[in-house]
């Protein structure tokens, strides 16, 4: 091909060459009509749709290396096409943006400074043609910064009680983000996105999402704010949300369901942190979050030492402490018995030397497990005393 565009054309035809991967089975082996181990690209798609599979596979390759197909891989796209379909579905639940918006909070300011770093991460994977590590930003993107935790902070925002503005903002921002998104996300999902594009009423009628240029200016830079804004809303937001994680562990240590409205009392690092009250309440699930000014935990009340200070669980009400000790002394006994065993594993020589190497490793992180679920048990008991 160089040399018949030298000879026909006088120029060279192309200057770079990308090798797709080999596609094998789960146990590596080439694909063949023998083995029967070659599934149909026309069943697939039939079972779950061109763009799923087309996703699933461009996930699963790496650059410069054969793929070991999965079917899972393919059920996964198809589960992230219905992720974005019922996220763009959730938006139009919400109408059209009405009044005057309010300024964007500190939770759409680090979603929009995530989807410019987004979108400089795929400038950069796509221009080293790594599609798989493309994929996988635009999944995690998606999947975790905008759907876990944004759609779910700012779900207070379309109350009745919200602040004046706030819904209009909101909303303001989710388009932005759908929109960029959607154009991010065409290459790999052609007929989701061009229908969403439709639906959400994107770019003048009878325009193509495949003909739309993407904007050269970032989604920060649009609305206007500037880098240190930026940088200080994703440090609180990022308190936040690793708090917020931090409390919901804290009610599943104690059997206490995601749903159970449970009272918190807070210990704040930072003047701030009262501010965002009601949206730490929405996402850890409490119905109420206290910020006193002196508060002296009574013996036994948990408590997660978090990014946004200490976080207190009183359990009054809501946990029968004598059969929680129970429970626990019960798990403490089943742990017990785990550590003897593991002990009396590592410590026999004959174990040791003639196991395999990797059998003895995972025996020893087994070990550590326990005794670190050990440890964790006795602090709850001690807590419970």
């Amino acid at each position: 091909m160089i040399m018949a565009g030298y000879e026909f054309t006088g120029q060279k035809p192309f200057s770079n060459v990308f090798f797709t991967s080999i596609i094998r089975d789960k146990e590596g082996r080439k694909m063949s009509k023998s083995l029967g181990n070659s599934p149909d690209p026309l069943d697939l798609i039939a079972k779950y749709g061109a763009d799923a599979l087309r996703y699933g596979l461009m996930r699963i390759a790496p650059t410069g290396l054969d793929v070991k197909f999965d079917e899972k891989q393919i059920e996964e796209g198809r589960n992230f096409a219905n992720k974005l379909w019922n996220a763009c579905r959730y938006r139009q639940m919400q109408g059209a943006v009405e009044g005057e918006a309010a300024s964007p909070n500190i939770y759409a300011i680090d979603i929009l400074g995530k989807l410019a770093s987004l979108e400089k991460g795929l400038e950069r994977a796509l221009g080293t043609y790594s599609f798989n590590d493309a994929a996988q930003q635009l999944y995690q993107f998606f999947w975790s910064e905008f759907c876990d935790w944004y759609l779910e902070a700012v779900k207070g925002d379309f109350r009745e009680d919200a602040e004046a503005g706030r819904k209009g903002s909101t909303l303001q921002v989710m388009d932005l983000v759908f929109e960029r998104y959607l154009q991010l996300m065409h290459p790999y999902m052609p007929h989701l996105t061009e229908e969403l594009w439709e639906k959400l009423g994107f770019g003048e009628e009878g325009a193509l999402l495949m003909q739309q240029a993407l904007p050269s200016e970032s989604a920060l830079a649009s609305y206007g704010i500037a880098e240190e804004v930026r940088g200080e809303a994703g440090e609180r937001v990022a308190a936040v949300y690793d708090s917020v994680s931090r409390v919901r562990n804290l009610k599943a240590e104690y059997n206490l369901a995601a749903n159970r409205k449970v009272r918190l009392i807070v210990k704040p690092t930072g003047d701030w942190v009262e501010g965002e009250g009601a949206t730490i309440a929405l996402l850890c699930g409490a119905k109420e979050v206290e910020f006193p000014t002196a508060y002296e935990a009574p013996r036994g009340t948990p408590v997660a030492v978090t990014a946004i200070g200490e976080v207190y669980l009183p359990l009054e009400g809501l946990v029968d402490l004598e059969a929680e000790k129970k429970r626990i002394e019960a798990e403490i006994t089943k742990v017990k018995k785990e550590l003897i065993r593991s002990e009396g594993m590592l410590g026999n020589p004959k174990f040791v030397e003639n196991a395999k190497p990797e059998v003895v490793q995972q025996e020893r992180a087994r070990l550590e497990e326990w005794r670190e679920k050990m440890s964790q048990l006795e602090e709850f008991l001690g807590a419970l005393s």
